[in-house]
Parts: structure tokens; C-alpha cells; sequence
């Protein structure tokens, strides 16, 4: 049998398998959390990304420490943008880099 492990969550504790389970952070990167990055620059306010970024950190961490994988997904473009859609290619998407 398989062993579970419980992480505190809310609104209630998950229980997982760490040996079939994976943990993917989506987007977690300066273009979209950080001034100065992509989204600060286009005139959004990323000011709630701090405790956002401090809760993936810890999420990050326990799940390091119980032997389940981290898997981070980034999106990006070459520098010459050929796999933007051309709106992004108008709206400064070269930013991103």
C-alpha cells in the first residue's frame, strides 16, 4: 500500500500520494509578478503578488521535503516573437524577456 502524506490547505487538508503526485507552478515569474516586470509595465497593479509568491515558496518547499516533484511551466518568446500572436507582438511582449 501506498504511503499518504496530509498538507495543510485551504479550506481543508489534502491527502496525496507523493509517489504519484507532482506539484506545477504556472507563470510564476517577473513578467507577472514584479514591478518593473511585464504586467507592472502595461499599468497593472502586482502589488498582491508578494504574499502570493511567499505561500508558493512555502507550498514549493514542503513538497520538496516530502519527496514530491516541482515542476515550474514559464511562458516566453524568442526575441524576434515569431510564436506570439500578433496581438502580443503590438503590446510590448519583448518586455517579457
Amino acid at each position: 500500500m501506498s504511503r499518504s502524506i496530509e498538507i495543510a490547505a485551504r479550506p481543508e487538508p489534502i491527502r496525496v500520494v507523493p509517489e504519484e503526485t507532482a506539484l506545477i507552478v504556472v507563470d510564476m515569474q517577473n513578467a507577472y509578478c514584479s514591478k518593473g516586470g511585464y504586467l507592472d509595465l502595461c499599468g497593472f497593479d502586482v502589488s498582491g503578488a508578494a504574499p502570493v509568491i511567499e505561500e508558493t515558496r512555502q507550498v514549493v518547499a514542503a513538497c520538496r521535503a516530502a519527496g514530491i516533484p516541482v515542476i515550474f511551466l514559464q511562458n516566453g518568446f524568442s526575441a524576434d516573437l515569431r510564436e506570439a500572436p500578433g496581438r502580443r507582438r503590438r503590446s510590448g511582449t519583448s518586455r517579457m524577456r
